[in-house]
């Protein structure tokens, strides 16, 4: 998909290109959104938009001309830069590679494709091309107010609520601890460390380990720690080692007021047993 929209970026970025002439934006301050003369865009602002509104920008973006958004996504474009501006593309909702948008930004913006931005800014238009099989394609017009680098998590799955915990159980020396547990509304992120304090190699089953929600068992999900950047709990520990990770379990549903976390983790002694490593986690 990202192919098709590089087709159509060029003419794109030329059309916003115009528009940010015709609205006076060029050579613009990208925190304070004044141009040369210091003065502020023709468009004039009508306030931010309400978040319920959003989708519906995306659907007919003429019709929230002037309105301020903030934008979190992933670029899916190499940037395009002319005496104006800047120019990229990003997807809006880049789980699903969707809400396409195109972005003008001021000329001393450094940003590369594949990074997650936040974008502050007015919407100024909806643009249209076709892509590599002749389908029409649209995109909502931005206008930068401001544009920085934020990390996955931030865009793909911020969180609304963290509980921290730092609570440990040990059984026969190989310790776990829950660190802290986010919670999002796409998914729910569990801190865990492992510490093996035995003199046998000790295994994680990440597959073995539940979160239990009420009369729910939710399993875990794929982590792509590339991605993400964040560390995933090595499966087998030496003796002395500590691994520390996170698992990915799928959202909690709001109004939740306690959750169970049952940790299955053994040592290479097969004279002792281990019962899941269990955490009562209030949710307040």
């Amino acid at each position: 998909m990202k192919k098709f929209f590089k087709i159509v970026l060029i003419v794109l970025a030329v059309l916003i290109g115009l528009l940010v002439l015709l609205v006076a934006c060029s050579d613009s301050d990208t925190e304070s959104g004044k141009g040369k003369s210091g003065t502020k865009s023709e468009i004039k602002s009508k306030g931010p938009l309400a978040e319920k509104d959003y989708e519906k920008m995306y659907t007919d973006p003429k019709k929230y001309k002037g309105y301020e958004v903030t934008v979190r996504g992933k670029v899916f474009s190499e940037p395009e830069k002319d005496e104006d501006g800047v120019y990229f593309q990003m997807y809006g909702d880049p789980e699903n590679a969707e809400k396409n948008t195109m972005v003008a930004a001021d000329t001393s913006l450094k940003i590369k494709s594949e990074q997650y931005v936040e974008v502050k800014g007015i919407v100024v238009d909806e643009f249209s091309g076709e892509n590599a099989f002749g389908g029409e394609i649209s995109a909502a017009g931005i206008r930068a107010e401001s544009v920085k680098e934020i990390s996955y998590i931030d865009a793909m799955a911020p969180t609304k609520k963290t509980i921290e915990l730092n609570k440990v159980v040990d059984q026969h020396g190989l310790k776990v601890e829950l660190q802290k547990i986010e919670l999002a509304d796409n998914q729910t992120r569990v801190f865990v460390k492992i510490t093996n304090k035995t003199n046998v190699n000790a295994t994680f089953f990440d597959s073995g380990s539940k979160l239990v929600v009420g009369n729910k068992q939710l399993e875990t999900e794929y982590l792509d720690s590339e991605e993400s950047g964040l560390a995933e709990v090595q499966s087998d520990i030496l003796p002395g080692i500590e691994t520390e990770g996170v698992m990915i379990y799928p959202a909690v549903e709001s109004g939740t007021t306690s959750m169970k976390l049952l940790i299955d983790a053994s040592n290479d002694n097969y004279d002792i047993d281990f019962a899941p490593y269990t955490f009562e986690i209030p949710v307040k």
